[in-house]
């Protein structure tokens, strides 16, 4: 049986753990009434690691006695925590990708639901044939070799949230960061630890002091975000404009989106379907965009997008896939159609943002009287 210190310890890093997750649910509980799959993954995070701080020092504490009772919490509980580990990482991989608007690809995707069902397969296969873990006839934990290759799994979510990162930035660059470091810092040496010394219980409190920064991130980054949509608002125009100051050389592309007809759908369908169409307009130019850029609203019925590219290639294909998921949305909606207008215009870095916006403004004051003319056109051959 393990010293009374060390069961000590034990608990108080879990309590601690414990506690910060409240603290994060108290003060964020606003935050879990808003839907979206950032905020389901936070959740699912916040889940896993209050349950690897309740199952820890349940199962270090049966370790070691004697009974069939102590066997089984044992074995359930720790065959429960790897479990928790293992999709914590997952989800936390998953909430990475959606905060920077990433796509995995189809090949990816089997790759990550191999490596969650090969987990999932081990721990049950540990029930009957000791794999990652036995317990012994005195109830003590002992790890086996196959333990390394549930590690491996784990760190290769950890390793793939890195690789995303360095993607999406080497894609979207100035547009896609995140302080990654806040996250991955606490949680790999806890892992790290408990992986080499086992009687170390820090994996699910350094979790919790993972997502703490998580969380102090998002808080701060609130400021610059849209509160109906969800992309980044006007303000963020600022926070660009002082950036783009800094950089001599710039290869960025601006898209104008405007939303046709807007106020005459604010008043036939009501202000609450006009939100509705808003929410699935951002959502339309999160898909088309991707890793490459970042949205903006700009204003009630008008977004803006930044692709990191000049290459008119990229630019098209940008913007025939914001028109083929707007044919996509309103084959599914008959009562209203949503339509567009859209501007692109390479950015100066000679000049200010005041001025883009400026003269992209002009061109779609072009666009707009164009299209409207087309449409009193149409009518009249109606």
């Amino acid at each position: 049986m393990e010293s009374p210190f060390e069961l000590t310890a034990v608990y108080a890093t879990n309590i601690f753990g414990i506690v910060l997750i409240g603290v994060l649910l108290v003060g964020n509980i606003w935050r879990f009434r808003e839907r979206g799959a950032e905020n389901a993954f936070l959740q699912l995070i916040l889940f896993f690691a209050f349950c690897g701080c309740i199952l820890d020092p349940i199962a270090y504490t049966a370790d070691s006695r004697p009974g069939t009772l102590a066997r089984v919490v044992v074995y359930g509980g720790n065959a429960l925590l790897y479990l928790t580990d293992m999709f914590g990482t997952f989800f936390w991989l998953l909430f990475l990708s959606e905060h920077l608007n990433a796509r995995f690809s189809i090949a990816h995707r089997y790759i990550l639901g191999a490596a969650l069902i090969t987990g999932t397969s081990l721990i049950i296969l540990n029930n009957f044939v000791p794999i990652i873990f036995d317990v012994s006839a005195s109830n003590t934990y002992k790890r086996m070799s196959g333990y390394w290759i549930y590690m491996a799994i784990d760190y290769g979510f950890l390793i793939d949230s890195l690789f995303l990162y360095f993607m999406c930035k080497r894609k979207g660059g100035l547009f896609k960061s995140f302080p990654i470091w806040i996250y991955f810092i606490p949680l790999t040496m806890g892992t790290i630890i408990q992986s080499l010394f086992y009687g170390i219980s820090v994996i699910s409190s350094c979790i919790a002091i993972s997502i703490a920064g998580v969380f102090a991130t998002l808080q701060s980054e609130r400021v610059y975000r849209d509160k109906l949509t969800g992309v980044f608002n006007y303000t963020y125009l600022d926070y660009l404009n002082r950036e783009y100051a800094k950089k001599k050389k710039l290869q960025i592309t601006g898209l104008l989106i405007n939303i046709n007809g807007f106020k005459s759908l604010n008043q036939d369908y009501g202000r609450a379907t006009g939100n509705k169409a808003l929410v699935k307009m951002a959502k339309i130019l999160n898909r088309s965009i991707g890793e490459l850029g970042i949205i903006i609203r700009y204003s009630s019925d008008e977004f803006i997008a930044f692709v990191n590219t000049q290459n008119e290639m990229a630019v098209s294909m940008c913007i025939k896939r914001i028109r083929s998921g707007l044919s996509e949305t309103n084959s599914f909606n008959s009562s209203y159609k949503l339509s567009v207008c859209i501007c692109s215009q390479a950015y100066d870095a000679s000049k200010t943002m005041n001025d883009f916006i400026d003269d992209i403004t002009r061109a779609m004051i072009e666009e707009k009287n164009s299209y409207y003319s087309q449409l009193q056109l149409n009518r009249r051959a109606l």
